[in-house]
């Protein structure tokens, strides 16, 4: 196998990650997910495609648990990422509805992260999991990349389309920074996607969750907005945004990555209309 068809995805038993690793599969790459855990997510172990992937497990934080093995891969993809720093929101998210205990939760999340931590070394904040794992994990790549021949290291950061309503600005604003950090960085190719509101184009078994039930809500207001007033109003435009399927993120991915001459932006209309 051939380093430019070798791929490793830390955070690949997330949401987008997981996604990024079946279509990785179904391409003909060699695909290892790094996780904390180093587990394949039990609802989709029946899949196919989990046998073709080598779940690994490694800590972001520490450049030693995964340093040695980045040698064998042509693209790094960071898919790690929170909506809050309290990170209730995501039980909610991905259980079966429950509308008290959904509402609870999502209150709890806004409160964000223990004030008592700050200070401290905090893993759970958005400066450490959006924008220092992720130029951890770059110059690590980078590092293992320069005894590689022919190497041309691409390195794939999942961002964000913009400012979510509701969600603290630390959100958006680590994520800029690491855009920022990441494609000054030489010898590296740096791609920062920018996905807004996901959704799977196929449940996992248990039924349907809020995530899925707020994505359809979000999925309609912009069909409605499309179908009534089109592009005609600039603001409604930033404020109403498409919502796309972690299928068509994911393929975009692949493509820019077999893209050579490619790097830079890759934003949600692009994504959406490809």
């Amino acid at each position: 196998m051939s380093l430019a068809k070798s791929i490793a995805v830390f955070g690949g038993n997330g949401f987008l990650g997981r996604k990024i690793c079946e279509i990785g599969v179904q391409k003909g790459y060699q695909v290892t997910s790094f996780s904390r855990s180093g587990e394949p997510p039990q609802a989709i172990i029946h899949q196919p495609w989990i046998k073709q992937v080598e779940w690994e497990s490694a800590d972001l934080f520490d450049a030693s648990s995964y340093q040695s093995k980045l040698s064998k891969f042509g693209t790094i993809v960071h898919s790690v990422g929170i909506l809050f720093e309290n990170q209730s929101y995501k039980k909610a998210m991905n259980s079966n509805i429950n509308f008290l205990s959904d509402i609870q939760n999502f209150a709890n999340s806004l409160k964000g992260s223990n004030p008592m931590k700050k200070g401290e070394e905090d893993h759970n904040s958005y400066e450490a999991i959006q924008r220092d794992s992720a130029v951890l994990l770059a110059d690590t790549f980078i590092t293992e990349q320069k005894e590689v021949p022919d190497a041309n290291p691409t390195f794939i950061y999942i961002s964000a389309d913009q400012q979510v309503p509701m969600v603290p600005s630390g959100y958006i604003t680590t994520k800029r920074e690491a855009e920022f950090e990441l494609s000054c960085k030489e010898g590296l190719r740096s791609i920062s996607v920018r996905p807004g509101i996901m959704y799977e184009e196929k449940h996992a078994e248990g039924g349907a969750t809020a995530r899925d039930y707020i994505t359809t809500f979000l999925k309609c207001g912009y069909n409605s907005k499309q179908y009534i007033l089109g592009n005609s109003i600039p603001m409604l435009n930033q404020l109403v945004r498409p919502v796309v399927s972690t299928d068509k993120v994911a393929k975009s991915i692949y493509e820019k990555i077999e893209d050579s001459t490619f790097k830079g932006i890759v934003t949600l209309d692009e994504i959406y209309k490809s």
